[in-house]
């Protein structure tokens, strides 16, 4: 243990790509964490192995498939493994902090951990992504490894109390923890209601995976939320957006009633939350997404889905509407009616603002996270 501040090495994709986990990372060195810890962040995004000659790259396709795993036994592994272990010798941290989704940043994340436990150097495995979609899915095998990788480190950090319970049935209840992701307030500012407009704006977030955010959902909704209210103009945020628009709306009757934005960091959304009037989150599968913080740091009612995490951060009917995944004629029923009652738009707005500012701001989360790391480091937690 330093005599000092205890160094933080963190691990995960920062800034580009845009994305969820980038700003959690983000939220984390930004925070006033850093008076009591000192962060360092091995950019897992920005780590990469060039395979150009032909015999690597048959070599690295040989690996990843042969071996499975989601291409974690590969040569871009190695290479970012390496580095990893670069690191640990260079920064020598007392405790390691990683980020991952379900997928091929998991099973490294989990190498990881292995490796700094053999070094004596305590981890967190901070997970974020769609395991209840993908783990029922794997094989005999894969359960099993999932199940060992499970162990590696310290404690796992989950963004709901129903993502511990889901995790409950692959590792004890007491290695869980729970942080609920975050929303610094402060980027938006107070929602001005009663705006005579000559259009009304539903914003749509989908940073990657449009089809499991519910974008093909809302294309399909949308002709008669336009018959409803022809006013109406559909904003749609968000990398991996250009296929949908090309395919499905650039040419056809729905264009007008369209804006593609394309993708954007934190710093460049805010005032697409301000100048919406609601936001659309019809996803299949989530978190708790920070799209959904962020409507309601801004004052924007939410129909969303009542998947995973999210209906621990909204209720029905206090913060929005609730809809079955898939069912695009209630989704259009919920929007025409936030739409025609701008009274109640504005009732659910100030709710939640309320609830982001008393619940969800980063003040809260920095201190919930501050309580994990004394946890592990086996520290008093500094005031």
């Amino acid at each position: 243990m330093s005599a000092q501040r205890p160094r933080v090495l963190m691990t995960g994709p920062t800034p580009p790509p845009v994305g969820g986990i980038a700003s959690v990372i983000q939220t984390i060195l930004d925070s006033a964490l850093h008076d009591t810890y000192d962060f360092s962040v091995l950019s897992m995004s920005q780590v990469r192995r060039p395979v150009r000659d032909p015999f690597s790259r048959v070599l690295n396709v040989a690996l990843a498939r042969g071996f499975g795993f989601d291409g974690v036994v590969s040569l871009e592994s190695r290479a970012k493994l390496a580095a990893f272990r670069s690191a640990l010798a260079r920064e020598r941290p007392d405790l390691l902090h990683l980020h991952s989704s379900h997928a091929y940043d998991f099973w490294l994340s989990a190498w990881m951990a292995r490796d700094a436990r053999r070094r004596g150097i305590p981890s967190l495995l901070h997970v974020h992504g769609l395991f209840d979609v993908v783990v029922p899915h794997y094989s005999a095998l894969r359960r099993a490894v999932f199940a060992r990788a499970l162990r590696a480190p310290d404690r796992m950090i989950v963004l709901s109390e129903g993502w511990k319970r889901w995790f409950s049935d692959w590792c004890p209840p007491d290695r869980l923890v729970v942080v609920r992701n975050c929303v610094d307030v402060r980027r938006f500012p107070a929602p001005q209601f009663g705006r005579e407009r000559a259009e009304t704006r539903v914003l749509f977030v989908g940073t990657q995976e449009p089809k499991r955010k519910g974008g093909y959902d809302i294309l399909a909704a949308a002709p008669d939320v336009i018959r409803a209210d022809p006013r109406v103009r559909f904003v749609f945020v968000g990398a991996d957006l250009e296929d949908l628009e090309a395919r499905f709306v650039r040419g056809t009757p729905l264009a007008p009633y369209f804006e593609f934005a394309g993708n954007k960091n934190a710093a460049e959304i805010a005032p697409y939350f301000a100048d919406a009037d609601l936001l659309l989150l019809p996803s299949y599968s989530e978190g708790l997404p920070i799209a959904l913080l962020e409507a309601m740091a801004a004052g924007l009612p939410v129909v969303a889905c009542p998947v995973n995490g999210v209906p621990e951060a909204m209720a029905e009917p206090d913060n929005g509407i609730f809809v079955a995944p898939g069912n695009t004629p209630a989704l259009a029923r919920a929007v025409v009616e936030l739409l025609r009652d701008p009274v109640r738009r504005e009732r659910i707005g100030r709710a939640n603002r309320a609830r982001a500012e008393a619940e969800f701001d980063r003040t809260h989360f920095a201190d919930r996270l501050g309580q994990v790391y004394a946890s592990v480091l086996g520290e008093v937690r500094r005031p």
